[in-house]
């Protein structure tokens, strides 16, 4: 079956309306004049060919098809309407970027009548924040079998084998990852957590360290070693509770650094993450002690 089919006027109503009930359907109105179709075109194509089956691109012609055109008051060429359950739900004008079309079409996907896919999605990132790792990431393994190459499930995913502590699997995932998905902002941000850890365990904790904090808490310095020592060895709650020392010893010391380095690992990590929950709590309270 083809992703991408080319219709006229007396088809709209089987091929878009009927048709959208069941799976999302993109209306590209163009003509063989316009410049910008011919530069939106491909990158439709290219979309909704990635998106194997889950949603399909209609082509009109305007030039021949001018009913159709009058009737959904297109003015300017070129013209894109996204249909689910046979009504328009998002639109737009002039050529596009792909991660704008991108995440239109996942949009309209998650939008589908029946698709529980989202559902789904929610469950296991609240079993991520429940830190039941193990059963998050059985379930965004399986959403992958379901909708591979979502890069919402993708660092769902991830995420679960970081706090697994499973580096190596993450990096292969990572590596086989394609251009467009590498450039998703939740995938750079796990990306960034993954290379900021210290993956092989070569180094371990440095216990001689903690010694040198006990032995001279005032030492600030001291403590925010032992803190990116901790953060490196994915022991995120140790190491934010010594951030936090440090913000509550002296909040401007180093230039607010112990403050930076908690917002840099929260956004990181992203604000549903246990340890970044709790921090934020502790961080607020002594702010605005």
């Amino acid at each position: 079956m083809s992703f991408v089919i080319d219709i006229n006027q007396d088809q709209f109503v089987d091929e878009v309306i009927e048709k959208s009930k069941t799976v999302p359907v993109i209306v590209d109105f163009w003509a063989p004049w316009c410049g910008p179709c011919k530069q939106l075109t491909p990158i439709l194509e290219k979309v909704v060919n990635k998106k194997n089956g889950k949603i399909i691109l209609a082509k009109i012609n305007v030039d021949e098809n001018q009913g159709i055109s009058s009737q959904l008051n297109i003015q300017s060429i070129p013209t894109v309407y996204g249909f689910v359950d046979g009504k328009p739900i998002d639109a737009f004008q002039g050529a596009q970027p792909e991660s704008k079309i991108d995440a239109m079409a996942d949009k309209m996907i998650e939008a589908t009548p029946g698709n529980e896919i989202p559902k789904i999605i929610e469950e296991a990132y609240q079993l991520l924040a429940d830190q039941k790792f193990e059963e998050s990431l059985k379930l965004f393994e399986n959403l992958v079998a379901m909708d591979p190459g979502n890069p919402k499930i993708i660092s769902g995913m991830l995420r679960s084998l970081l706090q697994l502590k499973k580096f190596d699997e993450a990096k292969e995932i990572i590596e086989s990852l394609d251009d467009n998905v590498l450039k998703d902002e939740e995938i750079i941000k796990v990306k960034k957590l993954l290379d900021s850890t210290n993956t092989k365990n070569d180094e371990g904790l440095d216990e001689k360290l903690i010694q040198e904090v006990n032995a001279n808490p005032e030492n600030m310095d001291l403590r925010y070693k032992l803190a990116n020592n901790y953060l490196s060895l994915n022991e995120t709650e140790k190491g934010f509770n010594e951030l936090l020392k440090l913000f509550e010893q002296n909040p401007s010391w180093n230039d607010e650094a112990a403050k930076k380095k908690l917002l840099e690992f929260f956004d990181l990590l992203g604000f549903s993450d246990p340890n970044v929950i709790n921090a934020r709590k502790k961080l607020s309270s002594i702010m605005f002690k």
